[in-house]
């Protein structure tokens, strides 16, 4: 099959698979909510005329559910969500509440350029039901440490649900994190995104002392030596969720070499989108029947070369045996 062919083709695992794999799925999908696993950053789906396509929306939260993925999270950064109007956010934030219908962890992502803006947001996650905040820093990117606490603390200040932090300036170090975990008592979950991430959730995981659960992202690029260090998860791309989702399960099933096996085939994807970047989760939703575009806001150009689609193409062969859904 050509790399061309397969770009409209979807492409599935047998329906036998994917009923054994659901069968041993994760308890986000029976509904019991988690704060570990596999927090997954939704990509936001555009129309050709770049409007939010919302029934590719909640085909997407569907999806990500009935994959036993252990949480979601929209909008962030691999959602586009600096392209996001606030009308938008605050819209399409309710309809992946809803879509999910209480089955997962549903984390809002409620940074804004200040935090007179991301205390609206938290006021409004809380509102429509959702059951945790997600924070990036505020949009003048700054690191000054008091700065970044008064923002943070502003936001736990009109919402007591639990709070996720995502490392988005040098500013927001291990020390700071550590710190504001003393002053927030709702800070739940630190998403690490600078430095030397494997040794900073092994800090974490050791100094924290349960106060806080160490994620992370990077495409879930280090995901299997992060589990073996007390790590608490990852927050990655949508497109090949479920595997995500079957290595976490696997490892703390007890099942580590299948959780390791799997994992070195999920590696070429992880590997794959560090030179192709977030298109290649929507070209991946789009193989699965979930979108029905690869469009970014920012671009209309399909950035993914002749040769970027043929090793998409090894991948999907390689993993589609594990898929489940």
């Amino acid at each position: 099959m050509s790399s061309l062919t397969s770009r409209r083709t979807f492409l599935s695992g047998s329906a036998a698979t994917a009923a054994a794999l659901s069968a041993s799925s994760s308890s986000a999908a029976s509904g019991q909510k988690q704060w570990e696993g596999i927090f997954v950053i939704m990509q936001t789906p555009f129309l050709d005329n770049l409007e939010i396509d919302e029934e590719s929306l909640r085909k997407e939260t569907d999806f990500l559910v009935r994959g036993g993925v252990h949480g979601i999270v929209w909008p962030a950064g691999a959602g586009e969500t600096t392209s996001l109007s606030c009308k938008e956010r605050m819209r399409y934030a309710q309809t992946v509440v809803q879509e999910a219908r209480g089955r997962t962890t549903v984390l809002i992502g409620v940074h804004g350029a200040n935090k007179f803006e991301a205390m609206e947001y938290a006021r409004y996650a809380e509102k429509i039901g959702a059951d945790g905040l997600h924070a990036l820093g505020p949009g003048d990117n700054s690191s000054d440490p008091d700065a970044l606490t008064e923002y943070f603390l502003a936001i736990a200040s009109v919402s007591k649900l639990p709070l996720s932090v995502q490392v988005s300036t040098p500013g927001m170090n291990t020390d700071w994190l550590l710190r504001l975990a003393d002053k927030i008592p709702s800070y739940k979950i630190a998403k690490l995104e600078m430095g030397n991430i494997p040794h900073d959730v092994t800090r974490l995981a050791r100094e924290a002392k349960g106060r806080l659960i160490a994620s992370t992202g990077g495409g879930a690029m280090n995901l299997y030596q992060e589990m073996e260090r007390g790590g608490g998860g990852t927050m990655a791309g949508a497109g090949f969720a479920d595997i995500q989702a079957a290595i976490w399960d696997l490892f703390h099933e007890g099942k580590k070499k299948e959780s390791r096996e799997l994992f070195a085939k999920f590696l070429l994807s992880a590997v794959l989108e560090r030179q192709t970047g977030f298109v290649l989760q929507k070209e991946i939703l789009r193989r699965r029947g979930i979108f029905k575009t690869v469009v970014m806001r920012r671009t209309r150009k399909f950035t993914m070369d002749a040769g970027d689609l043929r090793e998409l193409d090894d991948i999907f062969e390689l993993l589609k045996p594990h898929f489940r859904v």
